[in-house]
């Protein structure tokens, strides 16, 4: 009669031990359940830009080059996120976007490009002055 008992303490335990591991990452609020953390402060989502504009954010980690080891931000508009731009700090210039409404996205990355977890995104309207559908550098943040 102690089997049938053993066998639900050890069902439950296994249940408790899966429940813990769930998801690991929050992408809406931008972390992770290592506590990683990034975070657009600027601009503002929904704000009204003209091009070029600086965007900026947080981080939880430090952020460096990918040969230094360190992590980095993977820069990207409009979903396109296997068209990237590699950030090592905490600032781009987007430049080159077209007139219209945009949605501005960073992904916290290891050096290796393997994500954290972490994502950011604003939704930004480009002024008349807008140009192509890229994001590119001012050399202050590397890419590809």
């Amino acid at each position: 009669m102690h089997h049938p008992v053993r066998s639900v303490v050890a069902i439950a335990t296994i249940a408790f031990a899966l429940a813990a591991c769930g998801s690991g990452s929050d992408e809406t609020s931008g972390a992770s359940a290592g506590g990683e953390k990034v975070t657009i402060t600027s601009p503002s989502d929904g704000d009204t830009v003209d091009v070029p504009f600086m965007l900026t954010w947080d981080s939880t980690v430090p952020l460096g080059p990918t040969d230094s080891g360190k992590d980095h931000v993977h820069v990207y508009v409009d979903g396109q996120s296997n068209d990237y731009t590699v950030v090592g700090g905490t600032e781009f210039q987007v430049k080159g976007l077209s007139p219209g409404e945009h949605t501005v996205e960073i992904s916290l990355q290891h050096a290796d490009h393997s994500p954290v977890g972490p994502k950011s995104e604003i939704s930004v309207t480009v002024g008349a002055g807008g140009g192509s559908e890229s994001p590119s550098s001012d050399g202050g943040g590397g890419g590809y």
